[in-house]
C-alpha cells in the first residue's frame, strides 16, 4: 500500500512486544498486526521529467543515514538519475529522532519510496544503546529505499525474510520484520526499466542468502519479467555463516590468511552468483571488483571485503566506480562506500 505516512506505532505497544515473549510464532502475530510492514511511504518530488538514453545509479548502505549532508554532498557529486539506499531511520534516537531520508531528497530534488525493514523496539546494538542513554525512538523505522530524481513507477516491495532471528532475545537488539527489497521503474527512453534496492541478512550463511535471490528474482520476474534489470545494494557476501566468522575468531581469521582475496572475490564461497546468472543478470560490467566497499573507522583490524553490488538484466553496463564514504575530517560518513554506475538499454 502506497501512504504518504507509515502508520505510527504507539510506543506502549512496541514496548509491550519488547517486554513479552520472544519467540518466533509471537513475531510473526506482531508482525503481522503491524500496518507499516507493509507500506511504502511516498514523498519528495522529482526534480527533472525524464533520464534521456542513459542511466546513472549510485547504491549506498548509509549505515543509519546519520550524516546527511556529507552524504548528500557525495551523491549531488554524481547527479545520479537513482538512489538505491539501504539502513535509514525515521524517528530513531541514534539518528535524531527525525526523517533523515526527507532532509536528503528535499536537498537532492528527488522522489522516494521508502519501506520498513525491521520496527525497532530499541534504540539499537550495544554502541549505539550507550550513546542513546535513556532517549526513546519517536517512531523505530528502519529499512531501504529508492530515490529518484525523474519519475518513480509503479512502487514496489518484497519480503525476503519472515523467520523473526532478530526478534530473539540472544541477539541483544530485538526487531519486527526482516530483510526486504524495494522498488520501482523509471523510463529509459522509451523502455521500462525495473530498479531494485535490496538487502540481504548478515546473521545467515551464503546458502541462506541465495535462498533470499531466488526469493527475490521470482518476485522480480512475477512483477515484469520483461523490463530489463537493475539490481544494487547490500548483499552481505561474507563468505560463511556468522557463528564461523565470530563464534572462533581466531580462526575465522586464520581461514581469511590462507585465502588472500577471499573478502573481495566471493562468488566461488557465495553461490547467489551463480543462482543470478542462471537468470541472465551480470555483475562483472557493473562493479569494480578488486576493491572493499566495507569501511572501518581509524584503527579498527576488522578485515573488509566486498558486500555490496550492482546486477544487471538486459542493460549494458559502463563506467562502474567504488566512492570513499567519508566526512570533511577524514573519518567515515557510513560503514560502506558508495557505488554508482551507468546502464544503457542493450
Amino acid at each position: 500500500m502506497l501512504v504518504p505516512q507509515l502508520t505510527h506505532v504507539a510506543i506502549t505497544e512496541r514496548h509491550a512486544m519488547r517486554e513479552g515473549p520472544r519467540d518466533s510464532a509471537t513475531h510473526m502475530r506482531h508482525a503481522a498486526a503491524i500496518p507499516a510492514l507493509g507500506e511504502i511511504e511516498i514523498g519528495g518530488k522529482a526534480s527533472r521529467d525524464g533520464a534521456g538514453d542513459s542511466l546513472t545509479v549510485m547504491a549506498w548502505n548509509v549505515e543509519r543515514l546519520r550524516h546527511v549532508e556529507a552524504i548528500a554532498a557525495t551523491i549531488a557529486g554524481q547527479a545520479p538519475d537513482v538512489v538505491l539506499l539501504t539502513e535509514l531511520d525515521k524517528g530513531m534516537a541514534r539518528s535524531g529522532n527525525g526523517h533523515p531520508l526527507s532532509r536528503l531528497t528535499d536537498r537532492l530534488g528527488h522522489a522516494f519510496a521508502y519501506g520498513v525493514e525491521f520496527v525497532e523496539l530499541g534504540t539499537g546494538n550495544e554502541t549505539e544503546q550507550t550513546a542513546t542513554g535513556e532517549a526513546e525512538n519517536e517512531e523505530g523505522f528502519h529499512g531501504n529505499a529508492v530515490t529518484s530524481a525523474v519519475p518513480l513507477n509503479r512502487p514496489f516491495l518484497i519480503r525476503l525474510d519472515a523467520a523473526g532471528g532478530w526478534f530473539r532475545p540472544e541477539r541483544g537488539q530485538p526487531r519486527i520484520g526482516g530483510r526486504m527489497a524495494i522498488g520501482g521503474q523509471v523510463l529509459l527512453g522509451e523502455r521500462r526499466v525495473t530498479v531494485v534496492s535490496v538487502h540481504l541478512e548478515n546473521r545467515t550463511g551464503p546458502a541462506g542468502r541465495a535462498d533470499q535471490t531466488r526469493h527475490l528474482l521470482d518476485a522480480i520476474d512475477k512483477y515484469d519479467a520483461d523490463a530489463p534489470v537493475l539490481i544494487g545494494g547490500d548483499f552481505n557476501t561474507l563468505t560463511a555463516s556468522h557463528e564461523e566468522r565470530h563464534d572462533d575468531r581466531a580462526a575465522w581469521l586464520a581461514r581469511v590468511a590462507a585465502e588472500p582475496g577471499r573478502l573481495i572475490n566471493v562468488e566461488r564461497h557465495e553461490p547467489l552468483f551463480q543462482l543470478l546468472a542462471e537468470r541472465g543478470y551480470g555483475w562483472r560490467d557493473a562493479n569494480t571488483l578488486d576493491r572493499p566497499t566495507q569501511r572501518r573507522a581509524s584503527g579498527d583490524p576488522t578485515p573488509t571485503g566486498r558486500i555490496d553490488w550492482f546486477f544487471t538484466r538486459g542493460l549494458a553496463a559502463t563506467a562502474p566506480a567504488t566512492l570513499p564514504a567519508l566526512l570533511p575530517d577524514g573519518s567515515p560518513s557510513a560503514d560502506h562506500d558508495a557505488l554508482v554506475v551507468t546502464v544503457r538499454v542493450e
